[in-house]
């Protein structure tokens, strides 16, 4: 997937429940700002806040294989959990062997079959499979990540932060949301200094905003403030390094 060149007709377009872009497709302005295109998940997205991937289901981490699946095979049928798999829930997502036989190959997901609880679930890969799998082997499978977009939430995070949004998408709506360069991003109400000095992490304080590293300690860095100061619960320009 090449990196494409939007506008900002592009990027402030409003939400539509069509897709004209690849969910996750990785963009760039004439600025040289970054921007993913997202699906919005459970609730409508808020300009300036920091945003999530889909909450992680333990369910679909190492399925079992109940059937010896061939090297060259494109397609590998699992054991499904106890939550149903619904018609494009992990198409595009990723594909994984998390143990014993085969384990280590990992493919993109073009398409799948549902099922419910204990159901058979075929998984449709983007290449053959390199080494067999056996009985003993096991498979977890996970979404694309821009497909579902949520708010980042409080204290304990549920997956991956993937970018700001841009406007306000509502439910299962596509749009752009920044993951790299300079963007609005919404501050939590702890000290707020930095132009440079300190990284952003995501606060554990205040949903869908960021925090000086010091006061977000174990957290992950996604960029840097580019204002000396900040408001408490304000937004303000900082320089965003996710992408």
């Amino acid at each position: 997937m090449s990196i494409a060149t939007i506008t900002p007709q592009d990027i402030f377009a409003q939400g539509t429940t069509v897709p004209y872009f690849k969910v996750g497709q990785l963009t760039v302005d004439s600025f040289g700002n970054r921007y993913r295109y997202v699906k919005a998940g459970l609730a409508p997205l808020v300009a300036g806040n920091l945003l999530q991937e889909p909450a992680e289901d333990t369910q679909f981490v190492s399925m079992a294989v109940p059937a010896i699946v061939a090297i060259g095979a494109t397609s590998i049928t699992v054991t499904n959990g106890t939550t149903t798999v619904a018609a494009g829930d992990f198409v595009n997502g990723l594909l994984t062997i998390s143990t014993s036989t085969g384990i280590g190959q990992s493919f993109h997901i073009l398409g799948h079959t549902t099922g419910g609880s204990g159901a058979a679930v075929t998984y449709n890969i983007d290449r053959p499979l390199l080494v067999a799998l056996s009985t003993s082997s096991k498979v977890s499978v996970r979404k694309n990540p821009y497909d579902g977009v949520i708010q980042y939430p409080v204290t304990t995070q549920t997956g991956g932060a993937v970018g700001f949004a841009r406007i306000a998408n509502t439910l299962s709506t596509y749009g752009f949301i920044q993951s790299g360069g300079d963007t609005p991003v919404l501050f939590d109400n702890g000290t707020n200094s930095g132009n440079g000095t300190s990284g952003l992490a995501p606060s554990a304080a205040v949903a869908g905003s960021v925090a000086p590293v010091l006061d977000a300690v174990g957290a992950i860095v996604i960029g840097f403030s580019r204002q000396v100061a900040s408001v408490d619960s304000t937004v303000s320009i900082a320089h965003i390094s996710i992408d």
